[in-house]
């Protein structure tokens, strides 16, 4: 790759990871004003926080298939494209445009998922562990940064509609510098992926182990930023505050998960690394329950711990997931095959649980319960992590 290609493959990554949060993250602080807005039911606000979250598992599984069919160049294209229009179209028309909108906006972002790490293999294959880095900085940064001004956002340029569609912009300028790639006839694209590495993988404990601690740690994530501002607000948080600990409890940890890059990208075995890191997701969880347990979390300053030991432990154990990804697999091929087994099934997971846990906090009427789940399912993710973290590949059979 030439100098001035790598200048726009750099750019790319940039505005594409920029584009790949923000879109979900706006939805969480801003639900009680479009479920206001829109009269919206309980079963129709799950479905608003969840869906994308479940089109993640589902869209992860078309990687491999356009990758095979298109190309990386192409592929990446018609993702980013489709991501626009999307991005765009939601907001008008009401509920069933806006769920379908957000149901394609997911489809997109999964497929971008599962693209990332076999781009950053093919155009970084150098330095693959600080771009991991960069472009999951940047993931984490988008999503906080909304989750913060959403509301704050909402109320300064008139509504929740065009704050889903400044979302939107990132994703015009991925387009923008993607389109020079096809200019060169000779970039490398993503390799194909067979039916051979497929099967490696999915006969694989290594592989099964990973997906069970990246599908954990990503529904940890997204019971978060789905409905921690409802959570909040429910016990007597403001709308403007609650928005403000969500984006603490996505933020804070992001700089020591940048510094954790080097070593990750050091480390051969982070079986230890990943369980210290889940660790202080589950006690940040677990002081979250006993402050609604003990109707404090409005007026306690252990909720500022609570937020801070969530986001060290998640702003960690994700670019950790990657990592074990991009790391674990024995060819390029292989990569894409576990990118697509690991982030598919570990997405669905994710999104069949933070439906779950929104309609069941929505039944009782309570929280509680659902974030005792997650210290529950976050204790499992230790020991996944241990084994995963183990410095082994994937055996080719």
């Amino acid at each position: 790759m030439n100098k001035r290609l790598g200048v726009f493959a750099f750019l790319a990554l940039i505005f594409i990871s920029l584009v790949l949060r923000p879109p979900l993250a706006a939805i969480g602080p801003l639900l009680q004003e479009i479920a206001l807005s829109l009269n919206l039911n309980a079963s129709q606000q799950s479905l608003l926080t969840s869906m994308p979250v479940f089109c993640f598992g589902l869209g992860a599984f078309l990687s491999p298939r356009m990758m095979r069919r298109f190309g990386l160049n192409v592929s990446m294209l018609i993702v980013l494209s489709v991501l626009l229009v999307s991005l765009v179209a939601r907001i008008f028309f009401g509920f069933e445009l806006l769920l379908i909108g957000t149901i394609f906006v997911g489809l997109a972002i999964a497929v971008a998922n599962v693209l990332l790490p076999t781009l950053v293999r093919v155009d970084f294959a150098g330095r693959a562990s600080v771009m991991t880095s960069v472009y999951t900085t940047l993931l984490a940064i988008s999503a906080s940064g909304m989750a913060a001004v959403a509301v704050l956002l909402s109320e300064s340029v008139g509504g929740w509609q065009l704050v889903l569609l400044l979302t939107a912009i990132p994703a015009a300028f991925a387009i923008v510098f993607w389109l020079p790639r096809f200019q060169e006839p000779h970039v490398p694209i993503a390799a194909i992926v067979g039916k051979k590495q497929s099967q490696d993988v999915y006969r694989s404990p290594l592989a099964w182990s990973i997906l069970g601690f990246f599908g954990i740690q990503s529904l940890g994530f997204y019971v978060l930023l789905g409905w921690l501002p409802t959570i909040l607000i429910d016990a007597g948080v403001s709308a403007a505050n609650a928005g403000g600990f969500l984006g603490l409890a996505t933020a804070v940890g992001i700089p020591s998960g940048f510094a954790l890059a080097p070593l990750i990208a050091r480390l051969k075995s982070l079986s230890v690394l990943s369980a210290l890191a889940s660790s202080l997701t589950a006690l940040g969880f677990l002081i979250l329950g006993i402050l609604l347990v003990t109707d404090s979390a409005s007026t306690s300053p252990m909720m500022f711990a609570a937020c801070v030991l969530i986001s060290l432990g998640q702003t960690a154990t994700f670019p950790m997931s990657l990592s074990l990804i991009a790391t674990r697999a024995n060819s390029q091929e292989q990569t894409t095959a576990l990118s697509a087994f690991s982030q598919g099934w570990g997405y669905l997971i994710s999104g069949v649980g933070t439906f779950a846990f929104g309609a069941i906090g929505a039944m009782l009427q309570s929280w509680s319960a659902v974030v005792f789940a997650v210290v529950i399912l976050t204790v499992i993710q230790i020991a996944l992590g241990l084994y995963a973290g183990r410095d082994e590949k994937i055996a080719s059979q």
